[in-house]
């Protein structure tokens, strides 16, 4: 009975070890599973799954913030499909900043209305009446010099005669250089005053475009984090998505990465649709992403995945929608 109730513990031990290892060899195979994704064979094909994304094409815009923390006026909606540097939204800095800039065009264009009354009205007939006047005296001066020399006056009042016309000649003449300088003093000074009006004017449309928030892309509006009379929050203003650059991009386990290569052939598959299109892989992230993955009868694991980009070969079939879930099959 002793030999009996010996034997039978043996072979419960040797079966309960038996049990032990056929649970770990299967916990193991399933962690492993866990960590390869679903579909995944060591021999077959390898299969990934990955969504829709336009990372290169995707922008969100949250405004300078000189031009003002309120949005003035939102000239978009959800959907919305927009240009590039059109206005979406405008700022509560625009009105004063628009002022400005009016009040500041006006001035340039007095000023150089100015310049040019000085540069073409009376200043400059002045100026040629002067220069009549002075040729006129020069002219004068040369006839008294003739008739200083046939004259019988005696030597010193021929003298005192030239003398004197020669002093109304130098006269007019300073009159006229006078006149000139003082023009051109002028000019320059008002010429500098346009300088400094035209610099402030170019500060002040920087100001007010600062108030215009404008899209950097051609592209789609997909959401919306502020609106009309509210503060700009943290997030910004919207997201644009160009969705003409969308992209696919699928996760790959670490261990399997060896197995893609840049510029190998691909078949993707959309969900909901059982079309098959053909791609290659244009990307491979250099950097591995940490992911906790929990199941049931496996318990919860850690998994390493490499980000994947795909490309379509026909990349006018690639469907216009974000984070439309895939499937990536890699030959």
């Amino acid at each position: 009975m002793a030999r009996t109730t010996k034997f039978l513990r043996i072979a419960l031990g040797v079966a309960t070890m038996v049990v032990i290892v056929a649970l770990v060899l299967w916990i193991g195979h399933g962690r492993q599973t866990t960590r390869a994704q679903d579909g995944i064979r060591p021999t077959g094909p390898l299969i990934s799954r990955g969504y829709t994304e336009a990372p290169a094409g995707t922008a969100v815009i949250a405004g300078d913030p000189e031009g003002g923390a309120v949005i003035l006026e939102l000239r978009i909606t959800n959907g919305q499909t927009v240009k590039r540097d059109g206005i979406i939204a405008v700022l509560s800095n625009y009105p004063a900043a628009d002022v400005e800039v009016r009040s500041t065009e006006a001035q340039l264009v007095k000023t150089k209305q100015q310049r040019e009354a000085m540069v073409s009205g009376f200043r400059i007939a002045e100026i040629a009446m002067q220069e009549i006047v002075v040729k006129s005296e020069a002219e004068t001066n040369k006839l008294k010099a003739l008739q200083m020399q046939r004259s019988s006056m005696p030597p010193d009042e021929k003298q005192l005669e030239l003398s004197i016309a020669q002093q109304n000649l130098e006269r007019e003449q300073a009159m006229l250089r006078v006149q000139k300088e003082t023009l051109a003093a002028d000019l320059a000074q008002i010429e500098t005053e346009i300088s400094i009006i035209a610099a402030n004017l170019d500060n002040a449309r920087t100001t007010r475009e600062q108030a215009l928030v404008r899209s950097p892309l051609d592209g789609m509006v997909t959401e919306i984090y502020s609106r009309q009379g509210e503060r700009v929050s943290g997030n910004g203003i919207a997201k644009i998505v160009d969705l003409d650059q969308v992209r696919i991009l699928a996760e790959v386990d670490d261990i399997h990465i060896g197995r893609v290569v840049v510029g190998g052939k691909v078949e993707v598959m959309f969900r909901g649709s059982p079309v098959v299109y053909k791609g290659k892989v244009s990307r491979i992230s250099p950097m591995v992403k940490r992911l906790k993955r929990s199941q049931a009868d496996a318990g919860e694991g850690n998994v390493n995945l490499v980000e994947v980009e795909v490309s379509l070969d026909d990349s006018s079939s690639m469907p216009r929608v974000l984070s439309r879930e895939t499937r990536v099959i890699y030959p």
